[in-house]
């Protein structure tokens, strides 16, 4: 089994959660985990993103993703276009509504993890926003979805409306980081394992 973890916008591979999974799934001799960046300018995120998927799937393997805010976003993206199980970790469904709501668009931001900076341009946003209408699209049966109500980015009720029609884990308090996460890998493990 091949785990692909997706993390949250201005942020890298190296962030809390996937220091988290590569912790805990070093333990698993049967599980090869991959925690990959990609371009902080979301035009080009997905084919990036895109480019690591094909090549697991060329070689013979069909990776599961698990991905967190932002990257969750991106993980029903891959889904859809892959066939893949996805796990999203308190996802940003619409980013695209969201850094409008921010104010984010022609600024000049800078990743938390690289320090790297970028301008947030209204083309990218655009091309978000034709993403997002494949977002009802995505694979009810290959989608698992954690939210906590303490997450202070997202309002959970949104995901847990869109997701109405699967089972979704909802969990009191916590945070838009999920806090405890690694309390929650086993469930995601046998969430992958099923048929």
């Amino acid at each position: 089994m091949k785990i692909i973890y997706i993390h949250g916008f201005l942020s890298t591979s190296n962030a809390q959660k996937a220091q988290i999974l590569r912790r805990e799934l070093g333990n698993y001799s049967d599980i090869e985990f991959q925690s990959v960046d990609y371009p902080d300018d979301l035009e080009y995120s997905v084919e990036s993103l895109s480019e690591i998927i094909k090549k697991d799937l060329y070689s013979g393997v069909k990776p599961f993703l698990i991905g967190s805010s932002l990257g969750g976003f991106l993980s029903i993206i891959l889904s859809v276009r892959f066939d893949l199980k996805i796990a999203l970790i308190n996802p940003c469904l619409y980013p695209s509504a969201w850094i409008k709501k921010m104010g984010y668009i022609g600024k000049t931001l800078t990743n938390f993890d690289s320090g790297e900076s970028f301008v947030v341009r209204p083309e990218a946003v655009a091309y978000v926003e034709k993403l997002e209408k494949e977002l009802p699209s995505y694979l009810k049966d290959k989608t698992m979805v954690l939210l906590q109500t303490g997450d202070e980015v997202l309002d959970y009720r949104y995901s847990l409306d869109f997701f109405k029609d699967i089972d979704v884990d909802v969990e009191e308090g916590g945070s838009h980081r999920y806090d405890n996460f690694e309390s929650k890998i086993g469930k995601i493990l046998k969430f992958f394992e099923e048929k």
